[in-house]
């Protein structure tokens, strides 16, 4: 199942060596995703168990979604362009989903999967999405307090299926 996802309390691999964002004074801005981040994307989501990234979530497949929803994916970067955060989403009709959030651990806990959540909501809004789906792993605190901390819900009374083809 894709997850929208953040850390878990548990230690993983840095993706990269640290880098600082900005400046202390500049908060991290996030940005619309491009195919030519996707390379670095799939590494943020493969290094991240709780991301619940699957294989067949391949470059071609991801670049080829980012022609209609560019404005929902996003990502930070660190000023030499290195991606440290990234958030997959996408919307049919007046539905969205949130397929995946992920930073690299040694950006953890600065914000960056706030600052964009509250980017693709705003994108979500001017598309005029009145609905927004999400899945998150259980146990993962972090993720939901994200996401509780944005507005989301639990969808009491629902389950979630899923079927890979």
């Amino acid at each position: 199942m894709s997850a929208a996802a953040l850390a878990l309390e548990e230690p993983h691999v840095l993706v990269g060596p640290y880098e600082p964002l900005a400046p202390a004074a500049s908060p991290a801005a996030s940005e619309a995703m491009t195919a030519a981040d996707v390379p670095q994307v799939i590494e943020l989501l493969r290094a991240a168990p709780q991301a619940a990234y699957c294989e067949w979530e391949d470059e071609g497949l991801l670049s080829g979604h980012l022609a209609h929803s560019s404005d929902l994916c996003r990502v930070i970067r660190t000023p030499a362009g290195r991606v440290v955060a990234a958030l997959l989403a996408g919307s049919f009709g007046v539905r969205g989903s949130i397929s995946h959030a992920v930073v690299d651990p040694g950006h953890r806990r600065l914000g960056l999967a706030r600052v964009m959540a509250v980017d693709t909501l705003a994108a979500f809004r001017r598309r005029g999405v009145n609905r927004i789906f999400l899945a998150v792993l259980d146990g993962n605190e972090a993720a939901t307090a994200l996401w509780t901390g944005v507005g989301f819900r639990p969808a009491l009374g629902e389950r979630t299926f899923e079927c890979d083809l």
